[in-house]
């Protein structure tokens, strides 16, 4: 399926065209997305296997509300009140609104 490219509005099959999709913020594992974060995505797809957007059922991805990181920095858990189920289109575009 072709989407427009976050940036620069090109058709792509990614959310980003191929001049785009340099990134910089480093491997996911340095970003803190670790083997706990891992289950707790897998855990939350499974109690809710829908987009919380549109209600598709595929693509699903786990996005972090900003209480998850801040709770990760002060060494608590992440719960599953502070993710989100959202399609990888839906989840893409509200990164990109942030």
């Amino acid at each position: 399926m072709m989407r427009p490219c976050l940036v620069c509005s090109e058709l792509s099959e990614a959310s980003r065209c191929h001049d785009h999709t340099v990134d910089d913020r480093g491997s996911a594992t340095r970003r803190g997305y670790d083997t706990t974060w891992t289950r707790l995505s897998k855990r939350a797809r499974k109690l809710q296997p829908f987009c919380s957007v549109c209600g598709t059922t595929d693509d699903l991805t786990t996005d972090h509300k900003p209480e998850a990181w801040a709770r990760k920095a002060a060494g608590k858990v992440i719960r599953l009140v502070d993710v989100d189920v959202l399609c990888r289109s839906h989840n893409a575009a509200k990164g990109a609104a942030r």
